[in-house]
């Protein structure tokens, strides 16, 4: 896979919400239909088996519910990819990411070996299960967990048990905190607490700048790890950095992972760096990032995992970012300046191939049973944005969540979007004024249902109090599905009049249009 990420702490919010959003893009040439499910406690396996992999495992007795926006196809399992349960933990998994070889040679990854030969064959071998990776993540994490924390350390001891086939960067928030976790190697990991007032921009990199060893393994204020990191560093010769005189006699441990364990390849100077220096760019735009002399460049291999923004940063600010292809730049393969190859010089942000993007966002000013939000758009995100829906909830609209998995529809939000991308691609500068109206549209009536529906809320809270926990929560979801599927309605209505408008601008630009006054004036 091949995905974004943006990570907003809450101080560096405008609302004070942590914020995590994720594109979740296919491979090269594919493209995975999305739906948005909300998963019982009564729902979820209580012995599991990795389609990928076939890793088993026993799982506890006691998930509680949970949304996640996961593939509709069965043919890679359940790839659940974003997700926020009742506890108001938010998760998406995964950033693809890669480690250096060295790590794979010290610590492999987990790999699937398949059965060899019949049974009965003197040569016959028994298939050995791999470890887990991005199809069961968040089924096996999301649903046993009440705080980010919980979650890194659960996947912490799944990696140390099973292992992981593949390197990966996992993301899980609450209402205080954003932690990111990359993967290292097939059972080791590495942690780090996003500081509130910052964001975080990564692509398809390692990206953790800076690990405190002592913090992973003492106070784990900001830093966690693998118990025997520092041990696994030493004994495989993975640090590079120079000595340093200055500090010959400081005993903390301090590594940059990057050098340690990540790459830093010409192909990430291409297809991965340029997407974080854009999104540095837009949330930092008084730095020099155009000159001969700008510190950083859309090569650059050291730009900062975590910065401040230069203003706080909004909900529109993330889904300009998740579908944005280096607008204003001479990388944009939809602009007018720069070069035919500089247009297309670098992997943009919103791709042909994104399935959805979800922008999850724990509110701290609302209470626990709405506080919730999963901003969720399917298709690129050049030609769409997200609408937002309450997590709490036991069932879904069916706008979004029955999609079909192999037949276009207009019934279906990602089928929709997918045809409205195709022909306003094609039509870029024709149709984009259709394309920001909706986007401004739908933008705002989000946040204003949002706003209303906290208020309706509010204003129930003596009778809600009045019930049992128990009833006064079934209240609370049934009104927090009732707006969700309010949103859904509207949404399907303004998606169908940009299909209509972009259907009618694009079909009087076929290239075998033809009338009779073209004769006559020519």
């Amino acid at each position: 896979m091949s995905c974004t990420t943006l990570l907003v702490g809450k101080s560096a919010s405008y609302d004070g919400s942590t914020i995590i959003a994720r594109n979740d893009d296919s491979g090269s040439g594919t493209y995975d239909p999305k739906k948005f499910v909300a998963v019982r406690p009564e729902d979820q396996p209580r012995h599991y088996r990795s389609v990928i992999s076939h890793m088993e495992i026993d799982l506890p007795g006691d998930p509680c519910l949970y949304s996640i926006v996961p593939n509709v196809r069965p043919n890679r399992g359940v790839l659940a990819e974003a997700g926020v349960n009742e506890h108001n933990v938010a998760m998406s998994a995964t950033e693809t990411i890669a480690v250096n070889s060295r790590v794979l040679a010290a610590d492999p990854l987990v790999k699937l070996v398949p059965a060899h030969g019949e049974p009965g064959d003197a040569d016959y071998r028994e298939e050995v299960p791999g470890g887990f990776g991005e199809e069961d993540i968040i089924t096996l994490v999301l649903p046993y967990v009440r705080t980010a924390r919980e979650a890194v350390a659960r996947i912490g001891e799944l990696l140390a048990t099973y292992g992981t086939y593949e390197s990966n960067g996992i993301i899980a928030s609450d209402v205080d905190e954003i932690w990111y976790v990359e993967t290292i190697g097939g059972h080791h990991w590495i942690a780090r607490r996003v500081p509130d007032d910052c964001y975080a921009a990564i692509p398809n990199q390692l990206g953790i700048d800076l690990l405190d060893i002592d913090d992973a393994m003492s106070e784990c204020r900001n830093n966690m790890c693998s118990a025997d990191l520092a041990d696994f560093i030493e004994a495989n010769h993975l640090d590079r950095a120079m000595p340093d005189p200055e500090f010959a006699n400081h005993t903390a441990q301090h590594i940059n992972p990057r050098t340690v364990f990540g790459t830093a390849t010409p192909k990430d100077a291409i297809y991965n760096t340029p997407r974080a220096w854009y999104m540095q760019r837009h949330l930092n735009p008084s730095d020099d990032w155009d000159s001969p002399a700008a510190q950083y460049r859309p090569d650059s291999q050291d730009m900062p995992w975590a910065r401040e923004p230069e203003s706080k940063v909004t909900i529109e600010d993330v889904a300009f970012l998740m579908g944005s292809h280096f607008q204003g730049t001479p990388f944009d393969p939809y602009g007018t300046t720069g070069t035919a190859e500089s247009r297309h010089r670098y992997r943009p942000i919103g791709v042909n191939r994104t399935g959805q993007m979800v922008c999850m966002q724990i509110r701290p000013y609302a209470p626990a049973a709405y506080r919730s939000i999963m901003w969720v758009s399917y298709g690129s995100g050049a030609f769409t944005t997200p609408a937002p829906f309450y997590a709490n909830v036991t069932d879904t609209p069916a706008y979004l969540r029955d999609t079909d998995g192999e037949n276009a529809s207009t019934n279906s939000l990602y089928w929709t979007n997918r045809i409205l991308a195709v022909m306003a691609d094609a039509h870029y500068y024709d149709t984009d004024g259709e394309i920001e109206q909706y986007i401004e549209d739908v933008q705002a009536h989000g946040h204003r249902l949002v706003a209303d529906t906290d208020a309706s809320i509010r204003a129930d809270a003596d009778a809600l109090a009045s019930d049992s926990a128990h009833e006064g929560l079934k209240a609370v979801r049934l009104e927090l599905e009732t707006a969700n599927k309010a949103m859904a309605d509207w949404l399907q209505m303004r998606t169908q009049t940009l299909l209509n408008q972009v259907l009618y601008t694009t079909s009087n630009l076929m290239h075998n249009a033809f009338k009779m006054s073209d004769h006559w004036m020519s």
